[in-house]
């Protein structure tokens, strides 16, 4: 009886550890997951849901939205889809700078452009 207690307790315990790791890998391959926890070792709190206040990125997005709701066909959703990409990549450039000279303000200004770009590019797959 106790065996099968020992042996359970053990495919729960390795349940656990690989549910870890998959969450681990997660988060270290999508580059806004991976700057969040990158500053949250730094003890600095990232809150991806506050609202933005920089009206030139406000208007940049709603021209992203309104261009992925126009959007005919999959040839016009990949060209803008290509567009956020390259966005993205500014901005994880842009954060790794600012980490690595501890700017955190900065790098979470990165952090909070990065999150609407990921949003926008959901709504691009979805469409797709």
């Amino acid at each position: 009886m106790l065996k099968g207690f020992t042996y359970q307790r053990e495919r729960e315990y390795a349940a656990e550890q690989s549910a870890r790791v998959i969450n681990a890998y997660r988060t270290l391959t999508d580059p806004l997951s991976r700057a969040i926890y990158i500053l949250k070792l730094e003890n600095v709190v990232v809150d991806v849901e506050e609202r933005i206040t920089d009206l030139e990125l406000l208007a940049e997005i709603m021209e992203l939205r309104e261009a992925v709701e126009e959007a005919e066909g999959t040839q016009a959703l990949n060209q803008i889809k290509a567009q956020i990409q390259d966005k993205m990549q500014y901005w994880c450039k842009s954060f790794e700078d600012a980490f690595l000279n501890k700017k955190y303000e900065d790098a979470i200004a990165s952090i909070q452009r990065m999150t609407y770009y990921k949003r926008a590019n959901e709504e691009i797959i979805r469409k797709l």
